[in-house]
């Protein structure tokens, strides 16, 4: 009996700090994404997304979604199109969907600019998080 209870116990803890190093890899790539985007690093910007990335943009205006596929946001990068100032991020809460799988939602700062509340989709791939889809809404 009790080396059944230790066992669950070994069980638990081992479920749990494998849980907290995957939520710690994942807030880490998404941190360096959004940091490359602010200094416009292109070539970093990449190793962080997943070959089927793109960016889906909600405007209110327009009541219309844009998206950019992976190539063309890098380049929108690469040109200062997109990025070049620091944001503050504000983790407001992280979804695990199985193993592999989680979103993020995360709200940007910076002054004098437009505050963006994003939605990330992000996937472990051979033991790497990756930044799947960006959805991002500006708040006025």
């Amino acid at each position: 009996m009790k080396t059944r209870i230790l066992i669950t116990l070994i069980s638990l803890l081992a479920f749990t700090l494998n849980a907290q190093t995957d939520k710690h890899q994942m807030e880490t790539a998404l941190t360096n994404y959004i940091k490359a985007g602010d200094e416009n690093n292109a070539s970093s910007l990449q190793t962080y997304l997943h070959p089927t990335f793109r960016v889906s943009l909600y405007d209110k205006a327009k009541d219309k979604i844009s998206t950019l596929d992976r190539d063309t946001y890098i380049n929108f990068i690469d040109t200062k199109k997109f990025g070049g100032y620091p944001r503050t991020i504000n983790i407001q809460s992280i979804q695990h969907i199985g193993n592999h799988m989680a979103t993020i939602q995360v709200t940007l700062t910076s002054p004098n600019k437009p505050t963006l509340k994003n939605f990330y989709s992000l996937v472990k791939e051979q033991g790497k998080w990756l930044v799947l889809q960006d959805y991002v809404i500006l708040i006025p």
